[in-house]
């Protein structure tokens, strides 16, 4: 843990404190010890989502034996539909606004080696595309939130062990454990079937595969940073053009919308046999090809000159980015 602790060491910046993601679980109540060793002051974000009976209670408990200023909300009963992403969203609307105060250099989360590879995995088997394989980064950005993950390559029986030896009794989310949930049904049977079928841990090598998307991702964002996007009141437009295809593929799905397979491969066929004027629609607009430009109408559908007039525009007032 000694390595942890030097990457805390090594980014506070002396100033402001740290904001810990605190459950009372182990990998958090690790995270918390670790920076209490570091010396580095920290505050506790807790959220009690109010799935069991009693996490009053254990919210109380907590703040007893945590002596550092404890911040803590209660959310309201989730919607069994989507009850996991719903509780997602509660935690991260609590940060942001904890956050916002500005005092706090980063969030940081309890996140660990067997967390990132069962997120990989999952990814993976739900045909996601490769540069949404890199799950987490030990350092990362999102909105406002500058987050912190110290424990990211450090597996999970490290930290049972780390706490054993430090005489920590961490809380138990009996949750973590019911098969209802995919993350539960996934340590519990998906990960001891591939030790056992493959002879060995692949935790490490999914690891390493999130670790080459995100490389893969970092190159593509930097492939495609020199094609502009043109907006208007009919939506927007994406320069495609000198492009390859799986270039362009990551400049469409930069563009926030959650684009389908069935909606994005189509358009890039288009695309690259220069057909003009295909389109389809997606989310209450057209996408359609024109000149190599990818564009996003939100209006009703354009005559063909409209959309080879607007092309030719920007044409004329962007060059051909340099390959």
């Amino acid at each position: 843990m000694q390595k942890v602790k030097r990457f805390l060491q090594e980014r506070w910046d002396r100033g402001r404190p740290l904001l810990v993601g605190y459950s009372g679980g182990p990998d958090s109540e690790a995270l918390l010890q670790l920076v209490l060793e570091a010396k580095i002051p920290c505050h506790v974000a807790h959220v009690d989502h109010g799935w069991r009976e009693g996490s009053a209670q254990e919210t109380q408990n907590l703040k007893a034996r945590v002596f550092v200023p404890f911040h803590t909300l209660r959310l309201p009963p989730p919607p069994e539909k989507n009850r996991e992403e719903a509780a997602r969203e509660g935690r991260l609307a609590f940060f942001r606004t904890l956050f916002a105060t500005g005092q706090y250099q980063a969030l940081l989360l309890g996140h660990q080696a067997d967390d990132l590879a069962e997120t990989v995995l999952k990814r993976l088997l739900e045909g996601a595309h490769l540069v949404h394989l890199g799950s987490m980064e030990k350092i990362s950005h999102f909105e406002e939130l500058v987050i912190w993950r110290p424990l990211l390559d450090v597996r999970r029986v490290r930290i049972e062990d780390y706490l054993e030896k430090k005489g920590i009794t961490p809380l138990i989310d009996p949750t973590n454990c019911d098969p209802t949930y995919l993350r539960a049904r996934m340590r519990k049977d998906l990960f001891p079937f591939l030790k056992k079928s493959f002879g060995k841990e692949v935790v490490s090598n999914l690891a390493l595969l999130s670790e080459r998307a995100g490389e893969l991702e970092r190159y593509l964002d930097a492939r495609v940073a020199g094609h502009v996007r043109k907006e208007g009141p009919w939506g927007w437009a994406v320069d495609c053009r000198g492009l390859a295809r799986i270039e362009a593929r990551h400049l469409l799905q930069a563009q926030g919308l959650q684009l389908s397979r069935t909606v994005l491969e189509p358009l890039l066929d288009w695309w690259e046999q220069k057909l003009d004027h295909r389109k389809i629609f997606f989310n209450s607009m057209w996408l359609i090809h024109c000149r190599g430009w990818i564009f996003f109408w939100k209006k009703a559908l354009p005559e063909r000159g409209e959309l080879r007039k607007l092309s030719i525009t920007f044409d004329a007032t962007h060059s051909r980015p340099d390959k």
